[in-house]
Protein backbone atom coordinates (compact mmCIF):
# COMPACT_ATOMS: atom_id res chain seq x y z
CA UNK A 1 0.00 0.00 0.00
CA UNK A 2 2.82 2.36 0.87
CA UNK A 3 4.52 1.57 -2.44
CA UNK A 4 1.31 2.42 -4.35
CA UNK A 5 1.02 5.73 -2.50
CA UNK A 6 4.61 6.66 -3.37
CA UNK A 7 4.03 5.69 -7.02
CA UNK A 8 0.91 7.86 -7.24
CA UNK A 9 2.68 10.75 -5.52
CA UNK A 10 5.63 10.57 -7.93
CA UNK A 11 3.26 10.36 -10.92
CA UNK A 12 1.37 13.46 -9.79
CA UNK A 13 4.65 15.33 -9.31
CA UNK A 14 5.77 14.43 -12.83
CA UNK A 15 2.48 15.59 -14.36
CA UNK A 16 2.62 18.88 -12.44
CA UNK A 17 6.24 19.40 -13.50
CA UNK A 18 5.49 18.79 -17.16
CA UNK A 19 2.49 21.12 -17.03
CA UNK A 20 4.60 23.80 -15.38
CA UNK A 21 7.22 23.58 -18.13
CA UNK A 22 4.60 23.93 -20.86
CA UNK A 23 3.00 26.90 -19.10
CA UNK A 24 6.33 28.66 -18.53
CA UNK A 25 7.01 28.72 -22.27
CA UNK A 26 3.78 30.65 -22.97
CA UNK A 27 4.55 34.38 -22.91
CA UNK A 28 1.77 36.88 -22.31
CA UNK A 29 1.47 40.58 -22.97
CA UNK A 30 -0.55 42.32 -20.29
CA UNK A 31 -1.24 45.75 -18.86
CA UNK A 32 -3.71 48.58 -18.72
CA UNK A 33 -5.74 50.02 -21.57
CA UNK A 34 -7.07 53.53 -21.05
CA UNK A 35 -8.20 56.49 -23.12
CA UNK A 36 -6.29 59.82 -23.12
CA UNK A 37 -8.75 61.23 -20.55
CA UNK A 38 -7.87 58.34 -18.19
CA UNK A 39 -11.12 56.41 -18.57
CA UNK A 40 -10.76 52.64 -18.70
CA UNK A 41 -11.43 50.59 -21.81
CA UNK A 42 -14.09 47.97 -21.18
CA UNK A 43 -14.46 45.73 -24.21
CA UNK A 44 -14.46 48.45 -26.87
CA UNK A 45 -10.83 48.06 -28.01
CA UNK A 46 -9.07 45.06 -29.53
CA UNK A 47 -5.41 44.32 -28.89
CA UNK A 48 -3.46 41.99 -31.16
CA UNK A 49 0.12 41.28 -32.22
CA UNK A 50 2.23 40.45 -35.24
CA UNK A 51 3.04 37.09 -33.58
CA UNK A 52 -0.33 35.38 -34.19
CA UNK A 53 -4.01 36.10 -34.77
CA UNK A 54 -5.12 36.05 -31.12
CA UNK A 55 -6.90 39.11 -29.73
CA UNK A 56 -7.62 40.52 -26.30
CA UNK A 57 -10.43 42.84 -25.30
CA UNK A 58 -9.71 44.88 -22.15
CA UNK A 59 -12.09 44.52 -19.22
CA UNK A 60 -12.22 47.29 -16.65
CA UNK A 61 -9.07 48.80 -18.14
CA UNK A 62 -6.93 45.64 -17.96
CA UNK A 63 -6.00 43.05 -20.57
CA UNK A 64 -3.90 39.90 -20.94
CA UNK A 65 -3.00 38.36 -24.30
CA UNK A 66 -1.16 35.03 -24.13
CA UNK A 67 0.79 34.24 -27.28
CA UNK A 68 0.90 30.44 -27.13
CA UNK A 69 4.71 30.39 -27.11
CA UNK A 70 7.62 32.61 -26.13
CA UNK A 71 8.75 34.65 -29.16
CA UNK A 72 12.08 35.85 -27.71
CA UNK A 73 12.02 38.58 -30.36
CA UNK A 74 10.55 41.98 -31.14
CA UNK A 75 6.86 41.90 -32.09
CA UNK A 76 4.38 44.61 -33.00
CA UNK A 77 1.36 45.44 -30.84
CA UNK A 78 -1.78 46.60 -32.64
CA UNK A 79 -4.70 48.47 -31.08
CA UNK A 80 -7.93 48.42 -33.09
CA UNK A 81 -5.91 47.25 -36.09
CA UNK A 82 -3.44 50.16 -36.02
CA UNK A 83 0.22 49.77 -35.12
CA UNK A 84 0.77 50.88 -31.53
CA UNK A 85 4.27 49.85 -30.47
CA UNK A 86 7.09 47.37 -31.01
CA UNK A 87 8.25 45.46 -27.95
CA UNK A 88 10.79 42.73 -27.25
CA UNK A 89 9.00 39.73 -25.72
CA UNK A 90 10.84 37.10 -23.69
CA UNK A 91 8.37 35.88 -21.09
CA UNK A 92 5.50 37.91 -19.72
CA UNK A 93 5.80 41.53 -20.85
CA UNK A 94 3.90 44.54 -19.53
CA UNK A 95 2.65 47.03 -22.13
CA UNK A 96 0.38 49.79 -20.85
CA UNK A 97 -1.73 51.21 -23.68
CA UNK A 98 -3.28 54.64 -24.22
CA UNK A 99 -5.98 54.18 -26.86
CA UNK A 100 -6.04 56.98 -29.41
Amino acid sequence: MKRLFVLVLVSVFIVISISGIAYASDACIYGTAVYPDGSKSDGEASISTSWNSKKAYPENGKYRLCLGSNPQKTITIYVNGSKYKEVYVDGDTRVDIVIR
